[in-house]
């Protein structure tokens, strides 16, 4: 038994392990996104195309998923930030099959390199997704990063509201994390932006 133990843990440790996790992760998440229906509402001085506007979106990290959703259903994939950490690689995937490009960093790994990578995307497209109250939080509080990288960017912020009709939440988590559950409706509304 011992043996078959010690066997399983080099194997979860393998890169085809952690490889085939990654595609497993993906292959749920676009399950899911397949099944949600989108509801969105426009504030005055957005564009329902949203490639068409230029600005630092944001959301805040337990509604990712709703986030995220409404920008590959209406195939607005661009440049998105990512927490280096485990679990920001797992999403940085995913992000990355969905069609996003991907910015890994934080305000705790280096700020930064991801300061320049953000400010090329934003030079190129105009445009980048971003996790409003970061990967630690608090919790719905705006990272003062976000301010100053639009800023320096000459572009507004955008609140990206998101909500679900069914969910899990996930109570140990530090923001009380939300997961859609299948054939939820999502709620989105964009707000004006802010300069």
């Amino acid at each position: 038994m011992t043996m078959i133990k010690k066997l399983f843990k080099q194997l979860k440790n393998t890169q085809f392990i952690n490889t085939a996790f990654h595609y497993l992760a993906y292959g749920i998440a676009r399950l899911l996104i397949s099944t949600y229906r989108v509801r969105v509402t426009y504030a005055p001085g957005v564009d329902k195309n949203l490639m068409a506007n230029k600005g630092v979106f944001y959301f805040w990290h337990q509604q990712i998923i709703p986030g995220m959703t409404l920008f590959f259903k209406e195939k607005a994939t661009g440049y998105c930030v990512v927490s280096p950490s485990g679990d920001g690689k797992i999403a940085g995937f995913i992000c990355q099959k969905l069609g996003f490009t991907v910015l890994y960093g934080s305000s705790n790994k280096s700020p930064i390199t991801l300061l320049r990578n953000a400010l090329k995307a934003l030079e190129e497209r105009n445009q980048l997704c971003i996790v409003g109250d970061g990967s630690r939080g608090p919790a719905f509080q705006l990272q003062p990063g976000i301010r100053y990288l639009a800023q320096k960017g000459n572009v507004p912020i955008i609140f990206v509201e998101c909500s679900s009709s069914r969910h899990i939440t996930l109570k140990k988590s530090w923001d009380q994390f939300q997961i859609p559950l299948p054939f939820s409706t999502i709620t989105i509304t964009i707000h004006a932006p802010e300069w």
